[in-house]
């Protein structure tokens, strides 16, 4: 069972998700095959649908054996559904990222969703500025 608190930041957070987001490219669209090279063009590109979700914080899963249950979704320029996942983020990566959501929902008093969405939007403002 992981600690009750997270000893990660926000910005610990971010740079964790957004380093493993960037491995994740390139990524090509299944239906109309445009190659997005980068997060940062993928980013400038795609409209973001909902918020993103995780089925392991929804389970209170927190440590998981696999790191499939992190979704964020969003459209090609097609209308294509993309998805990006947490499927092969390292689990000693995962794990901290899983509690610093539990910790800090319960410090906002905001929903799972809410606060995964904040960290996509923020994530996205930072690659398109650098």
């Amino acid at each position: 069972m992981p600690k009750s608190k997270s000893n990660l930041t926000e910005a610990d957070v971010l740079r964790l998700i957004r380093k493993h987001v960037e491995s994740l490219f390139p990524k090509t669209c299944s239906n109309c095959r445009r190659v997005y090279a980068n997060y940062r063009e993928y980013a400038l590109n795609t409209q973001p649908l909902a918020q993103p979700v995780s089925y392991h914080a929804e389970l209170g899963d927190w440590k998981p054996t696999e790191a499939a249950g992190n979704l964020s979704l969003a459209n090609c320029s097609c209308g294509t559904t993309l998805a990006i996942g947490s499927e092969t983020m390292p689990l000693d990566q995962l794990w901290p990222v899983l509690l610093w959501v539990k910790t800090e929902t319960e410090r906002r008093g905001i929903s799972q969703q809410d606060l995964l969405g904040k960290l996509r939007d923020e994530l996205r403002r930072q690659v398109l500025k650098d």
